[in-house]
């Protein structure tokens, strides 16, 4: 195929301008001359302006363009694979904005139109929400808010509020209206995400955002208040089951650590709900770092300790609520274990 320069600016949607302007710059010339005189491109130079384009919508320079060519150090397979990549990125931002417009719409149907600065607070809600999790989840995450909607518009401002007179009243940890106060927290947070322990372990991985935080009306330091609280109530749990100086042991121990157990549990929870076996090797490293971070933050190795914490788990419901752990993931988590 010879196309005369007028027949390819129509086919590719470019100006003649711009055809002169890569002729002019040694970039992109015709390599056909007619008898008459007429300049023509051929399919050598079609190949060519498809890479120069590719290129250029991967944020080339005509400069680095021109030398990429002349050293042949970008294939065209790998041009048009980047090409294939970026827009498959920018089909998954297309579909992720439609989600956020469809959500924004909805919530725009219930009720009425927001002013400037909940238009900005809602869509940086949405942004934190795509990030930590998925459309169907934050489409179950609506759902389970429409059941226990009177909670959230009625108990959960009241939580809030109590809390903050709790702290500023400096009410300790290990007080039992704290302690009370907490298991009627989780429970309420169950009950909102359905309860669903992976939808639980985001939830609480999301609290550490600002908008979030604005949102629900609470502060980092009521999160690590919260935290301090959930330990005292295990730690009278493990009281009953260890002995005095095995208590003393994992109270040395469970302050190390503490962050490394979230994000792990998120990690071996996806492995078991994606269908992984125990036993496999995707499976095997987060296995090994549970064995080694339960020894280091809780048992100290002791054998002993371990049985009677398993035990412990195994009776006392506390200790799994609002924690995003249950049985199946610790079945899961011991039988991957025993493996290594």
């Amino acid at each position: 195929m010879l196309l005369k320069i007028g027949q390819l600016s129509h086919q590719v949607c470019l100006s003649i301008r711009t055809l002169h302007h890569y002729d002019e710059i040694g970039l992109l010339s015709p390599s056909v001359r007619t008898p008459a005189g007429h300049r023509l491109y051929n399919k050598k130079d079609i190949t060519l302006l498809h890479r120069i384009q590719a290129l250029k919508q991967l944020g080339f320079s005509l400069q680095k363009i021109s030398q990429i060519i002349n050293d042949n150090s970008l294939p065209l397979p790998e041009v048009i694979e980047q090409q294939i990549a970026n827009i498959e990125g920018e089909i998954t931002q297309a579909i992720k904005l439609k989600e956020k417009l469809m959500r924004l719409q909805s919530s725009l149907l219930k009720g009425e139109e927001p002013d400037t600065s909940k238009w900005l607070d809602t869509l940086a809600l949405m942004n934190v929400y795509d990030k930590y999790l998925t459309a169907n989840e934050i489409e179950e995450l609506n759902s389970y808010a429409a059941i226990v909607k009177d909670e959230l518009e009625n108990d959960w401002p009241e939580m809030v509020k109590k809390l903050h007179f709790m702290m500023s009243q400096k009410v300790l940890p290990n007080d039992s209206s704290a302690k009370d106060f907490v298991i009627q927290w989780t429970e309420m947070l169950e009950r909102l995400v359905g309860y669903d322990p992976q939808l639980l372990l985001k939830v609480h991985a999301m609290a550490n955002e600002p908008e979030i935080q604005i949102q629900r009306g609470i502060t980092p330091a009521m999160i690590e208040f919260l935290g301090q609280v959930m330990r005292e109530i295990h730690r009278d749990i493990f009281a009953c089951y260890l002995s005095p100086e095995q208590m003393q042991l994992v109270d040395k121990n469970r302050q190390k650590n503490q962050e490394e157990w979230p994000p792990l549990i998120v990690a071996v929870r996806e492995k078991m709900q994606s269908g992984s076996p125990p036993d496999s090797e995707e499976v095997r490293p987060l296995a090994i770092k549970w064995k080694s971070l339960f020894e280091s933050s809780v048992s100290g190795g002791d054998q002993e300790i371990t049985e009677k914490l398993r035990l412990a788990y195994a009776n006392e419901p506390l200790l799994t609520q609002g924690t995003g752990l249950d049985q199946a993931l610790f079945k899961f988590i011991r039988q991957a274990m025993d493996r290594i």
